[in-house]
């Protein structure tokens, strides 16, 4: 509880920025294999 109030802006935006990176990471390792099947499947030419 101590700990919450004491953050600086810093960390908040810093925060936020691994947030987004996590975000990104997970949607690229999601669209890696949805693009494979794709490729297999024949809907990318």
């Amino acid at each position: 509880m101590i700990m919450e109030q004491e953050l600086t802006s810093g960390v908040k935006i810093l925060n936020g920025f691994l947030k987004l990176m996590i975000t990104c990471l997970v949607i690229i390792l999601l669209a890696v294999p949805l693009a494979g099947i794709a490729d297999w499947l024949g809907i990318i030419k």
